[in-house]
């Protein structure tokens, strides 16, 4: 008689074979793992035995170039189940307001050191 195994996913899965980082420790940690299946609710990871993740992580797909939250559900040896927190963040994203205007700062700072050392370099 053939088992009997029940489906506890609430959402089907698609099947991958995707090359993914595990971001933590405020994006100063990252782990190479790979995604073997997929939903837009979570997904199936892949990763060595001996390393352990956070409960809460950023899973970034550069494939997909999008990263989501992700709260770790399960984990069975280098099988690791998680349920994407909010909705994936691509790439292209525009870049936060405080950013720019520090890029600006800093371009303008760059535009004065370059005459700076052009006057000194003249001068001489």
């Amino acid at each position: 008689m053939p088992a009997v195994t029940t489906e506890r996913r609430q959402h089907a899965r698609s099947r991958t074979l995707i090359g993914a980082q595990i971001i933590f420790n405020q994006r100063r940690s990252t782990l190479d793992c790979t995604v073997r299946n997929l939903s837009e609710h979570g997904a199936l990871l892949v990763l060595s035995d001996a390393v352990s993740t956070p409960e809460l992580f950023e899973l970034y797909l550069p494939l997909k170039r999008e990263s989501h939250m992700v709260r770790a559900r399960w984990r069975d040896g280098a099988r690791q189940g998680v349920e994407f927190t909010r909705p994936a963040k691509p790439d292209n994203e525009p870049a936060p307001l405080d950013l720019l205007h520090r890029l600006k700062q800093l371009e303008q700072e760059n535009a004065q050191l370059k005459a700076r050392i052009a006057q000194l370099t003249e001068a001489g």
